[in-house]
């Protein structure tokens, strides 16, 4: 079994400069305070992100934003794919636990 190396320094910088805060990173996932949006890291390349965001977000603000992470992304030397929407929800039977799906 192979550890694989994820580097927060770089990806962290440019969610705080958005005006966010990682709020719980998750094996590849990192979520952000607001659940405005989340990224996966891209294990297949080194400094290359995925970007989902809440299926609840306006299209306009989602492009916005779009266009900010790649600008910071272009300046940081990281590279971010938007992928889609996603949402989360209570998981039937548990009040603890949440499901989160992914929405191409």
């Amino acid at each position: 079994m192979s550890t694989i190396y994820r580097e927060l320094t770089k990806i962290k910088g440019l969610i705080e400069e958005l005006g966010f805060t990682i709020s719980y990173p998750y094996d590849d996932l990192l979520f952000v305070d607001s659940n405005a949006f989340l990224i996966q890291f891209d294990d297949s390349k080194k400094d290359s992100f995925f970007a989902f965001f809440n299926e609840s977000m306006n299209d306009a603000v989602v492009a916005d934003l779009v266009e900010k992470m790649k600008g910071l992304a272009l300046a940081k030397k990281l590279e971010i794919k938007s992928k889609g929407r996603f949402q989360m929800k209570q998981k039937e039977g548990s009040d603890e636990e949440l499901e989160l799906e992914f929405i191409s």
